[in-house]
């Protein structure tokens, strides 16, 4: 009699493939998703970068994608189930693109691995179809899509956990080397991955065992080998960190992140109530409600948003496990995904909390002198997110299985409600990977053109030059300074073709304010930029960089940079002969009459008396050889501390104030 209750082999083998097909077509639902929201990135998935760009143009996306164009290689910082897959999909389609498909490629896989969670934990077809899309198209997943391809590999959250749960439910060896694979997986994946599955470990294994130890024969023996395998992964692992990244290891402090940081990276509980600020209908009223808590720089990281209609569901299912709990499978597993989404909600929280006289500590206090290398513990609202769905799937299928119309109606209403929190608005979910419309136009020229571009370099703005084939530079080195006087020329000189001015930088404004400069020529104009292109000849003798100087300034009607003690111009005669030639500079003596000695390549040149009303002063003539030459100033009065003068808070010591110049090459040297 026992055996014939038993399910034959071809029993188990038809519900497995049935699983599989069930997890296929749940997938392919979650991939049509994709395609319609990603819909204007597959227009032109090499020029334009899924998600909505949240926190501004952030340099993380980019830096990823440079290093998928690189050479393959690992190192301390090599994520490498994420980077090697992108840097192979590189190979074929471009780092962009690669980029792009694999950020996509998260939310069916996201879904099919939720989905045969679900059903390993009881639910049916219909609620883990729900979870599954819930988890995958979370406001979670679709923000970090938009600026961290590693924290966007949310598949391997439900996967990790889908194996070991069933190594506690069967210890064989072929749920033990799923383990072991997941295990690679989740951690190999993104770091933040590795550190969330090692601190949920402990939690999940505990509620699992404690909710199913009587379910199946020899439980402990399970539970043994569970742990046992476990921590031989753990052990091999941390043999792996010492071998891969043993700085890391060794000395963890010189890796750490302000632990100020943990507090603006950490979410806040009612983050997870707040809608999504991608939300195409109620995302203006949450940025309303993030700029009154004053959160800027984490927005980012709060985007841990469940929806009411998820709570919901996950109450209702809550509150069936507390009154019919053993009328099915899936509502015996409620506890487990409640204590597991618990523990996963205060480790996402700030270290700390003080109210009134009492300060309550947080798990991430603790994480923090194991792991000071981690600061964004919002990162677990990825838990958080994947157990919300879980317990809302099983609430669907309580409602269904109610039978009444008014449990049907509020299945019907729920459903609904969450949908409409997790609607998105495809237009919006898209930027262009370069920062303005000119830029994009300067990429589509047939022509090799040479742009400078009148932003700074930083670690946001550095890929602008790789993403349009160094077509465009940054300022830096002997181009800082796009108010110089003698800039057209200048340009030429280097090679530059164009100048672009973006909107809203002092430049744009006072170009605007101003005919254009004589050698420039307004050649087009974007809602985001300007683009003049250089028409002066190459300048025979140009000042090529200012040094020690302090960054220019500005009021209504002029510009100048001031110096303190000795300055210099590097002087560059382009002619390729010998030249003699003046320069008109336009000076100001800070606090009264100052004398500034001129020296040419280190020797004396010229003395100049400088009155503090500014005016042209000529500097020359100088016998200029081809090449580089040295011009400095220095001042024979000591420079004066500005607030010692004028008490405006300005500690700089400062001596003059260099405003316009102009050169004139007079002629062949003698």
């Amino acid at each position: 009699m026992i055996e014939t209750l038993q399910p034959s082999r071809g029993t188990t083998r038809s519900r497995g493939g049935a699983r599989w097909r069930e997890v296929a077509a749940v997938s392919a639902v979650a991939f049509v998703i994709t395609l319609v929201i990603a819909a204007p990135v597959l227009r032109a998935p090499s020029e334009r970068l899924f998600g909505m760009e949240i926190v501004g143009r952030h340099h993380d996306p980019f830096t990823v994608m440079e290093q998928f164009g690189r050479p393959i290689a690992l190192g301390a910082y090599s994520q490498p189930v994420t980077d090697v897959t992108g840097a192979l999909l590189a190979r074929a389609a471009g780092p962009v693109a690669a980029y792009n498909w694999l950020v996509l490629l998260t939310f069916p896989l996201a879904a099919a691995a939720a989905y045969a969670l679900a059903r390993h934990l009881g639910l049916q077809p219909a609620g883990a179809t729900f979870a599954a899309l819930a988890y995958a198209f979370s406001p979670f997943h679709l923000a970090h899509a938009a600026y961290h391809p590693q924290i966007a590999q949310t598949q391997w959250v439900p996967l990790y956990l889908l194996a070991l749960w069933r190594c506690l439910d069967a210890a064989s060896p072929s749920a033990i080397g799923f383990l072991v694979a997941a295990t690679l997986a989740v951690t190999l994946s993104n770091f933040y991955g590795g550190l969330i599955a090692a601190v949920i470990t402990p939690v999940a294994v505990a509620a699992y065992w404690l909710v199913t130890r009587r379910e199946g024969a020899r439980s402990m023996r399970r539970l043994c080998i569970t742990v046992g395998s476990l921590v031989v992964i753990a052990v091999s692992g941390l043999a792996y960190a010492v071998y891969a990244a043993r700085a890391v290891v060794v000395n963890r402090a010189a890796f750490a992140f302000p632990r100020a940081d943990l507090f603006r990276y950490s979410a806040k509980w009612w983050s997870y109530l707040v809608p999504p600020v991608a939300h195409p209908l109620l995302g203006e009223a949450a940025h309303r409600i993030w700029n009154g808590a004053g959160v800027r720089e984490g927005l980012l990281e709060q985007q841990v948003s469940l929806g009411w209609g998820l709570v919901a569901l996950g109450l209702i299912a809550s509150v069936g496990w507390l009154v019919r709990h053993r009328q099915s499978a899936s509502l015996t597993r409620v506890p487990i995904l409640v204590i597991v989404a618990v523990a996963a909600l205060l480790c996402s929280l700030s270290p700390e909390r003080t109210i009134g006289a009492f300060t309550f500590v947080r798990p991430s206090a603790l994480l923090y002198h194991l792991v000071p290398m981690f600061r964004s513990y919002a990162r677990f609202g990825v838990v958080v997110q994947l157990m919300a769905a879980l317990l809302a799937g099983i609430g669907v299928d309580y409602l269904r299985r109610a039978g009444t119309w008014r449990a049907q109606i509020v299945c019907v209403a729920l459903v609904a409600l969450a949908a409409g929190e997790y609607l998105v608005w495809p237009p919006a979910l898209w930027r262009d990977v370069l920062p303005t419309s000119a830029h994009r136009w300067i990429a589509r020229q047939p022509d090799r053109v040479r742009v400078l571009d009148c932003v700074p370099r930083t670690t946001a703005s550095a890929s602008v030059e790789w993403l349009t084939g160094q077509r465009v530079t940054l300022l830096g080195g002997a181009f800082d300074d796009c108010g110089e006087a003698d800039l057209p020329g200048k340009l030429a000189a280097a090679g530059f073709t164009h100048l672009l001015l973006r909107r809203g930088t002092w430049e744009e404004r006072w170009f605007a304010e101003r005919p254009t400069p004589e050698g420039l020529r307004a050649q087009v104009r974007f809602d985001d930029a300007d683009v003049f292109a250089v028409t002066a000849p190459p300048a025979p003798v140009y000042t090529a960089h200012m040094s020690a100087f302090s960054a220019r300034e500005h009021d209504e009607r002029l510009t100048w940079r001031w110096m303190g003690p000795d300055a210099s111009w590097n002087i560059v005669n382009s002619s390729g002969r010998p030249v003699v030639a003046t320069v008109d500079v336009e000076l100001s003596a800070f606090g009264g009459v100052r004398r500034l000695d001129l020296l040419l390549d280190r020797q004396a040149a010229q003395m100049l008396v400088i009155e503090q009303p500014r005016r042209l002063y000529r500097i020359g003539p100088l016998a200029l050889s081809p090449g580089d030459h040295e011009l400095a100033f220095h001042p024979i009065d000591p420079p004066r501390v500005a607030d010692d003068l004028l008490k405006n808070g300005d500690r700089r010591p400062l001596s003059f104030a260099v405003g316009t110049w102009r050169w004139t090459a007079q002629g062949e040297q003698r």
